[in-house]
């Protein structure tokens, strides 16, 4: 028996998913349910005092983008994701759990903590800027046996980021059989999407298994807009090479919306063996490399030289930095049709846990366990300037990588003191280490040409403009900003549960937790359910919650071309950590962790032996929530003369925001004459995020009005997802609906976005015992949300950060051949 390692194995019920799996499976899971969020002995789902939802490998397998967080988004409607858009955040999707944060959800594989990506998110939703947090996305899809999202506050029992809560990822242990499926798909407009994907399980002697996962998956480039207006703008008067360096083969547009290309491999292991009859030694792990491709902004010509213009790399320079009298230098002359920088990224993720465990001879359970996980972003700027070079100019720069790597030590007991009573206590160590690697020289560093604003031009007699520094698109990282920045922390807990009666259980659970950059932090948890009838069970909890800051959000400085949402100028903007001696003038101090309250109330009630339901209403309030500040203007400070950016910004604790929301869940299954089977489930979410105060830095509010709006609402209040699922012999059909509740676009216009319903179908036949087919489509009438107007100048018609997404729909065929 395998004893969780500071977490607890989190397993829900079937009765509790918004999607139902096979027709038997349906009616074993309800007959029997596995652990929820306990350490000690397996309870139903009834027994539950906190809401769980659990998704199979064949539910996962009616997903088919080849992508967790795409398929959690269909299957959870209290998760969110967001369209992949802009710099890193094109490579990690921004997504959010009850309305929070990414980093506020604390994900885990085969309930061990799961090590945080590289990236620190800029421009992703509101919701989520700033945040940094673990990414499912190189986890294989085919590896998975389950996948269980914990919906509560759960910090005091899995310690910090289990704010809003916890998504428990459990690899296949199967120790026989094999499997291989290749899928392909089409979206409506054109575009390919494959994936191979392979899994095998093996015997490990006879006392253990080896399974190991493969995936290979490569997506076009999406193109969703049109040609900018200033790209057409030069078409239309006869300027040639207009979009003509586009990455991707035959696209003639200037700027790209869309999700961007990708492509990679992902692996996953899972090994356990037997040592004794009281000890068992496992391991697992995954490894990951994939490549995406992202393009930025349209720099249209402007050989005019307008200092205001956004085309700012392409403005006259003198060919001499020194003497303007040997004439004058263009890129507008070389790069007649403009150009647009794009940016890719090459991420590698890494993990490895082993671990023993097992019963010593008084009855005391143990799991002792070590985990090491990395990942890292190697960024490629290509196809654009460092202006500052002039004619010398690379045109392609390494902007600095990232990097980001974990190490956790776990110590964990059980023991049940009683039939009734179990106290569970562990200890934990972890540390946390982040890279920022310096980019090129070029990147950063001024170059000749940085002060040919003091001369003046001889054509117009008139002082040059001064060009800005860096690479532009993605301003390299400067060499004394580079670096390793560690912490680590230690943490003790302890938890139990009583079982009263039949009908009443109690759960306890305390955490204390001391770091080595802030300090310590206590929290705690209240838990009960008590079963009114066989059949209607009440259930409720308590506890408070924290985030710490990470490393990355502590020391990040950077640099980003921008453009001004209000005047579309091109500007570039800075983020320091809040500690640079620039910044404590303006506010800046070391952060703090986020702290939470946590409240949930629910029942689960069964009518019968075909029809569930679930109904949980929660309240959560986060306090000294880190964000980044607007944008201050430094334009004009003495200090930051030399910066290289006119605004600057920094993370501070600064929101305290309260969400409450409810979960409906309901499953009804029919068994018809013949044996066919059909199963029918919805699930609604509803959810509300208000932003109750603002920490003022230095006198002023840190976010700006409409950062607060997008927070309140960028996200739909409500969600629903319902799912027919029929079962005949070889045949298996199922209809799915998303519906997503009308938003707002994030933008100064505040355009509202639609309500809209997405349906998807898909039919499979098993051939026999070894090869099924599959044929569906996603979004099959092909739904976007509603046009809007502030982006047509850039060539987008759609809202950029809608949940709702505007991919359209496509279509997919795949094959499943299973293998003894």
């Amino acid at each position: 028996m395998r004893i969780s390692a500071g977490v607890a194995v989190v397993v829900g019920a079937v009765l509790a998913t918004p999607l139902p799996s096979l027709a038997q499976q349906v009616r074993e899971v309800i007959e029997e349910v596995t652990v929820t969020g306990t350490r000690s002995k397996p309870r139903t789902a009834t027994d539950s005092p906190v809401p769980i939802d659990t998704f199979s490998a064949v539910q996962l397998d009616q997903q088919p983008h080849g992508d967790l967080t795409e398929t959690l988004r269909n299957l959870v409607p209290s998760f969110s994701a967001t369209p992949l858009t802009g710099d890193g955040s094109s490579f990690v999707r921004s997504t959010s759990l009850r309305g929070l944060p990414p980093d506020d959800v604390l994900l885990l594989i085969n309930s061990k903590r799961r090590h945080r990506s590289a990236l620190i998110q800029h421009f992703g939703a509101a919701m989520s800027q700033g945040a940094h947090a673990a990414d499912m996305g190189p986890i294989p899809t085919i590896a998975l046996k389950n996948v269980e999202v914990l919906r509560d506050g759960a910090a005091a029992q899995y310690g910090s980021d289990a704010i809003a809560g916890v998504i428990n990822f459990l690899l296949k242990d199967d120790a026989e059989g094999a499997q291989v499926q290749a899928q392909y798909g089409q979206f409506f407009e054109g575009e390919y999407t494959y994936e191979i994907a392979a899994n095998i399980g093996l015997p490990l002697t006879d006392d253990g298994f080896a399974n190991f996962s493969i995936e290979w998956v490569d997506n076009e480039q999406l193109h969703r807009g049109f040609q900018p207006s200033a790209a057409q703008a030069a078409i239309d008067a006869g300027i040639p090479n207009v979009g003509t360096d586009s990455p991707y083969s035959g696209d003639r547009l200037a700027q790209t919306w869309g999700r961007p290309e990708n492509d990679g491999l992902r692996t996953a292991w899972n090994l356990g063996l037997t040592l004794n009859d009281s000890a068992e030694a496992y391991a697992f792990g995954n490894y990951a490399n994939t490549y995406h491709n992202y393009r930025f902004f349209y720099r249209a010509v402007d050989a005019g030289g307008d200092p205001n213009s956004n085309h700012a790399s392409l403005r006259p320079i003198p060919i001499d930095p020194t003497d303007p009298s040997q004439g004058n230098f263009c890129w507008c002359d070389t790069l007649t049709g403009g150009y647009t920088p794009y940016l890719e990224g090459d991420i590698e993720d890494f993990s490895q846990v082993v671990g023993v465990s097992g019963e010593f001879g008084n009855g005391l359970l143990y799991d002792f366990s070590g985990a090491y996980g990395m990942n890292r972003i190697d960024y490629t700027l290509n196809n654009t300037l460092s202006p500052t070079y002039g004619p010398d100019s690379p045109r392609n720069f390494r902007p600095g990588d990232l990097k980001q790597h974990e190490t956790n030590l776990n110590a964990d007991f059980s023991y049940p003191i009683s039939d009734t009573v179990n106290l569970a206590f562990g200890l934990e160590w972890r540390e946390e280490n982040y890279t920022f690697f310096a980019g090129d020289t070029e990147s950063w560093l001024p170059g000749p040409w940085a002060e040919v604003g003091l001369l003046i031009d001889p054509m117009t007699m008139e002082p040059y403009s001064t060009p800005p520094n860096g690479s532009n698109g993605l301003a390299g990282l400067p060499t004394d900003a580079a670096g390793e920045f560690s912490r680590d922390n230690y943490a003790v807990y302890a938890d139990a549960e009583w079982d009263i009666n039949d009908a009443f259980l109690l759960q306890f659970a305390a955490r204390f937790e001391d770091f080595s950059d802030f300090g310590t932090t206590t929290n705690g948890k209240v838990a009960a359910r008590y079963n009114v009838t066989d059949t209607f069970t009440l259930r409720g909890a308590v506890s408070t919650g924290f985030r710490a800051p990470t490393p990355g959000q502590s020391n990040l400085e950077t640099i980003v071309t921008t453009f001004d949402t209000s005047s579309g100028l091109q500007t570039n903007e800075g983020t320091l950590r809040p500690t640079d001696p620039l910044i404590v003038p303006l506010g800046g101090k070391a952060l703090e962790p986020e702290e939470s309250v946590n409240i949930s109330v629910g029942f689960s009630a069964g009518i019968g032996d075909s029809f569930t339901v679930t109904f949980d209403w929660y309240s959560i309030d986060v306090e000294d929530r880190i964000v980044k500040t607007f944008n201050i203007d430094v334009s004009s400070n003495p200090a930051f003369q030399n910066a290289g950016f006119t605004s600057v910004a920094f993370y501070t604790n600064g929101l305290e925001t309260e969400t409450t929301g409810f979960d409906v869940v309901a499953l009804y299954n029919v068994d018809w004459a013949g044996g066919s089977n059909t199963s029918f489930s919805l699930a609604w979410n509803h959810n509300e995020t208000e932003v109750t105060k603002q920490n003022q830095v230095n006198g002023v509010n840190p976010v700006t009005e409409g950062t607060v709006f997008n927070i309140e609402n960028n996200l739909p209040e409500n969600r629903f997802s319902a799912a027919v699922n029929h079962f005949m012999e070889n045949i298996t059909l199922t209809l799915r609906a998303n519906w997503y509740d009308e938003t707002v676009d994030e933008r100064n216009a505040r355009e509202p976005v639609d309500s809209a319903l997405l349906v998807d179908v898909e039919g499979r036949y098993d051939f026999n015992e070894r090869v099924t087919l599959v044929v569906g489509s996603n979004n099959v009438f092909d739904e976007f949300p509603n046009r809007i107007t502030t982006r047509l100048g850039n060539g987008l018609a759609w809202p950029r950060r809608t949940p709702i997404g505007y991919d359209g729909g496509m279509w997919y065929v795949k094959g499943v051949f299973n293998f003894d």
